[in-house]
């Protein structure tokens, strides 16, 4: 999903984020197909009636009809995209309006009115189960496709990824750390454990892995994150001067690469000693000259008060 440009796709953007959101669009025309069949179909039959015989349609309408006309005059309108990007920048953020839309729920309201009330018996209900299952298996993929693989943890994180959470806060002498990591685990560290803190955003560091960083960019007087998303995220060799200096403007302590990185032996020629490893990733520690500590606003008095 974050590699689709508004700019590049214009008015087929929406169709290309709903192909890869939802199988290549399979989920979202059973959603259609749903909508028709319990707003148009459905209430006809006897059985899918309510107790006191009337229609069910006029209910499952006013349920699941009105989002679904103000997703199609707005999200999935092609021109919407557009003119909402001239505006302020939703490449990577679009997809997100995508989940307003009850998919899950009336596929599942749907399945259920099949199965247990257009069926006469128990046969045929079985019958109806079955085919709609292996609808719903043909048009995605399996989660277990690849057999069930059970978690690490509770946090249901890279075991790992605990470890050297573990090897920072016991080598810091501050409350809240900031460390710099290769991109899962940026992206996986702000899940687990929000006191280590990161000197880029979500967004600044796709930004950067989806070539949104030059050498302009990289070493302006200003923005020093990018510095190190240069070496970290894109292995550009860096002088130490300039890797430093991005290193103290942002206060940044810790570096994690994984012992494979091509990266490492320069990382380290720079100054950075190794304070801890796991059986992948080695954890760097630069000895900030000045270091500006973060804290929380302290409001314990004010729950104490009962606020």
């Amino acid at each position: 999903m974050q590699s689709l440009n508004i700019n590049d796709a214009g008015f087929s953007y929406i169709f290309n984020c709903m192909a890869l959101y939802s199988e290549g669009g399979v989920y979202f025309v059973i959603y259609v197909i749903s909508l028709l069949f319990v707003c148009t179909i459905a209430g006809r039959y006897p059985a899918l009636q309510n107790k006191d015989g009337t229609d069910t349609r006029k209910r499952d309408r006013l349920i699941f009809l009105p989002q679904a006309v103000m997703m199609l005059l707005t999200v999935f309108n092609p021109v919407f995209p557009v003119l909402l990007n001239s505006i302020f920048d939703v490449n990577k953020e679009y997809y997100r309006f995508l989940w307003m839309l009850p998919v899950i729920t009336l596929i599942a309201y749907a399945g259920v009115k099949i199965v247990f009330e257009t069926s006469k018996n128990t046969a045929r209900g079985l019958i109806a189960a079955v085919l709609l299952i292996c609808i719903f298996m043909s048009a995605g993929t399996c989660i277990y496709e690849n057999g069930y693989a059970k978690a690490e943890n509770i946090y249901k994180m890279p075991a790992e990824l605990l470890q050297v959470a573990q090897i920072i806060h016991r080598d810091s002498d501050v409350e809240y750390p900031r460390a710099m990591f290769e991109y899962d685990y940026n992206m996986q560290i702000r899940q687990y454990d929000a006191s280590i803190l990161l000197p880029c955003t979500r967004e600044q560091y796709l930004n950067a892995v989806s070539g949104g960083l030059d050498h302009e960019k990289i070493h302006a007087e200003e923005n020093y994150y990018n510095r190190l998303l240069a070496v970290v995220a894109l292995n550009i060799r860096l002088d130490k001067e300039d890797f430093l200096k991005g290193l103290e403007e942002t206060d940044t302590e810790y570096v994690v690469l994984s012992s494979a990185n091509d990266m490492l032996s320069h990382i380290k020629s720079m100054g950075l000693k190794e304070v801890g490893r796991t059986a992948n990733h080695i954890v760097l520690h630069y000895g900030l000259e000045t270091r500006e500590e973060f804290s929380l606003a302290d409001y314990s008095e004010v729950w104490a008060m009962g606020y």
